[in-house]
């Protein structure tokens, strides 16, 4: 009966594993927000992308990347700092990263003064 409720040796890393899937959701809530910057009457939402550009519903999903890409980066760190470092360490502060992508250069008017929508 060796090993049926022992450890099988393989540790997991918990910060990594959250860090991976708030990072996710911040990745996309980020990546959508980019969509909608670049191409302002796309319908990727339906009926939803119009409030994206006009609404309230841009500025909560703002809200919301950076939110949940700082949870990732700061989960990604804390994961890291067990000196286990996996990928989901690595997954995590990049897709932390790419969260905070549109919040962060959008509050500091980087997107506008330096990369202006040729649309708009």
């Amino acid at each position: 009966m060796g090993k049926v409720f022992g450890s099988s040796g393989q540790t997991s890393n918990p910060f990594g594993t959250v860090g991976v899937l708030t990072g996710l959701i911040g990745a996309v809530f980020s990546v959508l927000l980019w969509i909608h910057f670049y191409q302002p009457d796309t319908t990727i939402l339906g009926t939803y992308s119009p409030q994206i550009q006009n609404g309230q519903l841009g500025d909560q999903m703002s809200m919301l990347a950076a939110v949940f890409g700082v949870m990732a980066i700061l989960s990604g760190i804390g994961g890291g700092l067990g000196g286990k470092g996996s990928s989901t360490t690595v997954a995590s502060l990049l897709l932390g990263i790419v969260g905070v992508s549109f919040p962060v250069l959008t509050a500091l008017n980087i997107v506008e003064n330096y990369v202006p929508n040729p649309v708009r």
